[in-house]
């Protein structure tokens, strides 16, 4: 039976074909090389090391190429990336044959935090050239990735006492093993304790690490947990679980769901996300010279008075939709309402009418709540307290409050404003903004999770993680664009 036979691996070729050849004209490792040559490092600030004597080092471009054709094909560590560089012949081709060694690839990411942080903002201003932004709609989301950071490398101020007398234990019960191996010389059972002197050094460097991290407890009283891996890093819920990462923040553009604007934080909610990512968006902006008016949509999660009030106030080119927690039909606990709960349908703080002339709320049954005493600040928010004096005559009392005081109803001293951007979230218009968020946040997200892979981090530190996470949004935009325009036609535009 006759086969397809190959070429053999001793046979001399009497042309040699040319290493372009073998890469084909739309392929994006092309795109990749010509974009980065058109580049301007030196406005980027990438960190260029100078050397005066010894061998020159490799072109900064050079690391700039190799960093984002890995990135594309889901490869970060530095070590695999350095053995790419050899049997890869797409970055054999990209590279020229050059093969810079892991410590090399992995120090121009150490050195390059801002400039690659500025690659992002590049590339968006390339993506606003090509007509991809339209800055109409803006939905806001964030997402959790893990850390470089196990649980159980995770220790408990509380616990770490314990933690030490364990190693401590276990160091001695190994050290009279030992012993007792010397005394008794019993060969038959000699694999049992042969691996005794490897456990013990790992014990007595786990030991010293105990040590480090009960000092660093010491010398900070308020610290409750340290993460030992990466200590900027906090726990976060993720679909269930209980994770050691961080929270990232995006802001997608609506017209080509490409991200404009990212942010990396180790708390565990969006509640105190809205400000940050909204600033950031807006300096995007006005980097990109665009005036237009901007309508930012949001899930409940960022609903907080203090922001919405800061983030309103700051500018009026935009526009705000974010809905109250009580509002979401989803929410199944808005759903269900329990027999005899106090106050009872109808007499809920949304049930009371807010005068702001005579700064009072009319109740259902239209008694009046005046102010008793003086505001309050509470968490951050000015707050005043309204009481119904005359409750003792009322006859909804029993469903309105249990308490022998009567009702007291607490409202913010932007109590009106609220109520307003609540209404203007609820009216046809603003249900129709906010059923556009899924469709644009869900699926930059969904793209680096499911498609890149980016479930974690490889850096370490708010900073690196900052970083790292504005590269992968750069990936996922440059990703976008090529699936938009085809890579032969970026191409066109480059030249």
């Amino acid at each position: 039976m006759q086969y397809i036979s190959g070429t053999p691996r001793n046979q001399l070729c009497l042309f040699q074909e040319k290493l372009d050849d073998l890469i084909q004209e739309d392929q994006l490792v092309r795109f990749i090389d010509i974009y980065v040559d058109k580049l301007d490092l030196i406005k980027l600030e990438v960190f260029n090391i100078d050397r005066t004597t010894g061998r020159p080092g490799y072109n900064p471009a050079l690391y700039l190429k190799i960093y984002i054709y890995s990135y594309l094909n889901k490869i970060r560590s530095s070590r695999k990336i350095e053995t790419e560089c050899k049997r890869n012949i797409e970055l054999i081709w990209l590279t020229e044959q050059l093969t810079p060694d892991h410590w090399s690839i992995s120090n121009f990411r150490k050195r390059n935090k801002k400039a690659i942080k500025n690659i992002f903002k590049e590339f968006l201003s390339f993506c606003h050239k090509l007509n991809l932004l339209s800055f109409e709609c803006i939905a806001i989301d964030g997402t959790k990735m893990r850390s470089q950071n196990s649980l159980s490398n995770v220790y408990k101020k509380k616990e770490i006492d314990k933690i030490l007398e364990n190693v401590e234990k276990k160091i001695e019960d190994y050290m009279a093993d030992l012993e007792e191996n010397d005394k008794t010389e019993k060969s038959e059972y000699e694999f049992l304790n042969k691996n005794i002197p490897v456990k013990l050094k790992r014990l007595r460097t786990h030991k010293e690490k105990i040590k480090s991290i009960q000092e660093v407890f010491n010398n900070n009283p308020e610290l409750e947990k340290y993460f030992a891996n990466d200590p900027d890093c906090s726990f976060q819920k993720d679909n269930g679980r209980c994770v050691a990462g961080y929270n990232c923040q995006s802001s997608v553009d609506e017209k080509s769901k490409l991200i404009v604007a990212t942010d990396v934080t180790n708390q565990n909610n969006d509640t105190y996300q809205l400000v940050p990512m909204y600033e950031n968006t807006n300096k995007i902006k006005t980097s990109l010279k665009v005036s237009k008016k901007s309508f930012f949509v949001l899930d409940a999660g960022y609903h907080s008075e203090r922001e919405i009030i800061k983030a309103i106030n700051n500018d009026e080119s935009t526009d705000l939709y974010i809905p109250h927690p009580k509002d979401v039909k989803n929410d199944v606990k808005y759903k269900k309402v329990k027999k005899g709960t106090v106050p009872a349908p109808g007499f809920k703080k949304e049930n009371f009418i807010y005068d702001k002339e005579k700064n009072v709320f009319i109740c259902p049954e239209n008694q009046t709540l005046t102010q008793d005493g003086k505001s309050r600040i509470k968490h951050g928010t000015e707050t005043i307290t309204y009481k119904c004096r005359t409750y003792l005559n009322c006859k909804s009392r029993e469903l309105c409050s249990t308490t022998r005081y009567g009702r007291r109803v607490e409202a913010s001293t932007k109590y009106d404003v609220m109520i307003k951007f609540r209404e203007k979230v609820n009216s046809d218009i603003g249900k129709k903004i906010i059923r556009k968020r899924k469709e644009l946040v869900e699926h930059p997200f969904g793209t680096i999770k499911r498609n890149l892979g980016y479930t974690y981090f490889m850096q370490t530190g708010i900073e690196s993680v900052k970083t790292e996470f504005s590269f992968i949004a750069f990936i996922y935009n440059l990703r976008r664009v090529i699936n938009i325009f085809g890579v032969t036609n970026l191409i066109e535009v480059l030249k």
